[in-house]
């Protein structure tokens, strides 16, 4: 299986790291072919998403060598903080330019269409408070149903696991005990 891993975190020491790593290893081991896009590291960076004609973006080298790599994967697994309610601006600047319409999508009788079919999905997030205060206020219900109706299944792909852990920020959190319940 071809798996791409897309990790947005500033910090390589951070937990979205280590989580990186743990899924890279399981890969790893079943014997996936893995690629890692490390969104504030990676050579092919791309500017603040702006367009003149939403229906004509224009399709830069650095969103051809992303879309290259999306198209090869069998399961895209997208690991970052959950900040402010959503994910981070870095990672939804890189869904704006890669999972354009045209790659990702199209309108078909003024209804979109996803082009990315046979594609699965796993998400990997964090937060700062404890998970409980997420499920109370709903946010956890929110950026799930986010994510898998307005990013994963307008493309066309499947959301096969949607996992948030919680207390990152509380320095008696076990995390060594949540990697541990991080699967591939």
């Amino acid at each position: 299986m071809n798996l791409l891993i897309i990790v947005a975190h500033p910090k390589t020491e951070s937990f979205s790291f280590a989580m990186t790593q743990k899924i890279l290893s399981q890969a790893e081991e079943r014997g996936d072919t893995v690629n890692v896009i490390d969104l504030y590291r990676d050579e092919n960076q791309l500017p603040f998403f702006v367009f003149d004609d939403a229906n004509d973006v224009p399709i830069r080298k650095e969103t051809k060598y992303f879309q290259e790599k999306i198209s090869k994967a069998d399961q895209l697994i997208f690991v970052f903080p959950y900040w402010w309610g959503g994910m981070p601006s870095i990672l939804k600047n890189f869904i704006e330019w890669n999972f354009s319409k045209g790659f990702a999508f199209k309108y078909v009788n003024s209804k979109p269409k996803g082009l990315l079919v046979g594609k699965s999905v796993k998400v990997y997030t964090t937060t700062g408070a404890p998970s409980i205060i997420y499920k109370i206020t709903g946010a956890n219900r929110r950026i799930r149903k986010t994510f898998q109706q307005q990013i994963v299944n307008f493309c066309g792909m499947k959301l096969t696991s949607f996992n948030i852990y919680g207390g990152m920020d509380k320095s008696s959190t076990n995390t060594e005990f949540i990697l541990n319940k991080v699967t591939l």
